[in-house]
């Protein structure tokens, strides 16, 4: 997530993992996730409109990581690699203030679709967040740390690693999704999770919503569709310059599965 970028918490690295030769050279603790996500979306679309939508970076500050809310949804290999991870260095989550259940991941259902997401803890968003959205919950994922950091980033940077190595991919891609074709910014209109009894997911949070006064996404989301193009071996940025303006945009809903993917 783009919200929880902020630096180390001083405490020197202990504790690495062993990593198998790929591992050692992935860009992400999620390796089968990571090679995945590379053949679906080889020749997946990005729409220049939908990234042209301005908005802001959020601030820990004033979000406190309110897209962790209700948990981060996560596939089956990305679920199993949180848990070891946890199990591994519960001592150090401890030490960021984190008391971590046993099982840190949980089944989950949204909208008739079943999957696995963090587990949560209660969160009190409703009264450190302005215009916390009444249809979220106060609950976060159990890696969110008080202060609106994340604990499996600051976990990575106490090893030496990419912010973002031991994250999952929905967490710090936020507010970007992905379907099984597409690389998509929903907004009002394109929200698949606004729906008569729930008031939408991206375009209710921080750094999803619109901001006349912000700037275009693809420029405040640099840095994930930066790192997202490693991933898939793409330049994304290059892409989005060069697509006309009226190239169609791609429609199917996100495939996540879970109102708080992020």
């Amino acid at each position: 997530m783009p919200h929880c970028r902020l630096g180390r918490l001083g405490v020197e690295p202990r504790g690495l993992l062993i990593m198998t030769n790929d591992e050692a050279r992935a860009l992400t603790a999620f390796t089968t996730s990571q090679k995945t996500l590379r053949n679906k979306l080889a020749s997946a679309t990005i729409g220049r409109t939908e990234f042209a939508r301005k908005i802001k970076r959020c601030s820990l500050d004033s979000c406190r990581g309110m897209c962790c809310y209700d948990g981060a949804s996560v596939d089956a290999a990305t679920a199993t690699k949180i848990q070891k991870v946890s199990d591994q260095h519960r001592p150090r989550f401890s030490s960021m203030g984190l008391s971590l259940p046993d099982v840190v991941i949980e089944k989950n259902e949204w909208n008739g679709v079943v999957g696995f997401k963090t587990a949560v803890r209660p969160f009190t968003f409703r009264s450190q967040v302005e215009n916390f959205p009444e249809h979220f919950n106060e609950t976060a994922c159990v890696f969110l740390l008080d202060d609106g950091r994340c604990g499996l980033q600051v976990l990575s940077e106490q090893d030496g690693k990419h912010p973002w190595f031991y994250k999952p991919f929905t967490c710090w891609l936020q507010p970007i999704k992905l379907t099984d074709d597409a690389i998509r910014l929903y907004d009002e209109e394109s929200d698949p999770n606004k729906l008569p009894n729930y008031d939408g997911f991206v375009i209710r949070t921080c750094c999803g919503r619109n901001e006349p006064n912000g700037r275009p996404a693809a420029e405040v989301l640099r840095e994930e569709l930066e790192f997202l193009s490693k991933l898939l071996d793409r330049d994304l940025l290059a892409e989005l310059a060069t697509k006309s303006l009226d190239d169609s945009e791609p429609t199917e809903p996100s495939a996540d599965g879970n109102q708080a993917s992020g």
